[in-house]
């Protein structure tokens, strides 16, 4: 199965409630669970729902995989 975060097959992920998803139970690796890691497409998300200030954190510390997350993701 693959990792919601990272994308890596992994042979066990575990259930992990989205901390700035409401209601989401993630599938992760443990890697991205230990990093405290939200996957990229959550945080594009919940920024455009909550506003950018919701996910600044995130994005600041790149406490997510994958390309820099631009004002344009969020606002589009």
């Amino acid at each position: 199965m693959l990792c919601y975060s990272c994308g890596k097959q992994k042979n066990e992920l575990q259930p992990k409630k989205s901390d700035i998803m409401v209601g989401a139970t993630l599938l992760m690796c443990q890697t991205c669970v230990d990093s405290k890691f939200e996957p990229r497409w959550v945080i594009i998300l919940c920024g455009r729902q909550k506003g950018p200030e919701s996910v600044r954190d995130y994005i600041i510390k790149h406490r997510y995989v994958g390309k820099t997350i631009t004002a344009e993701e969020l606002i589009a």
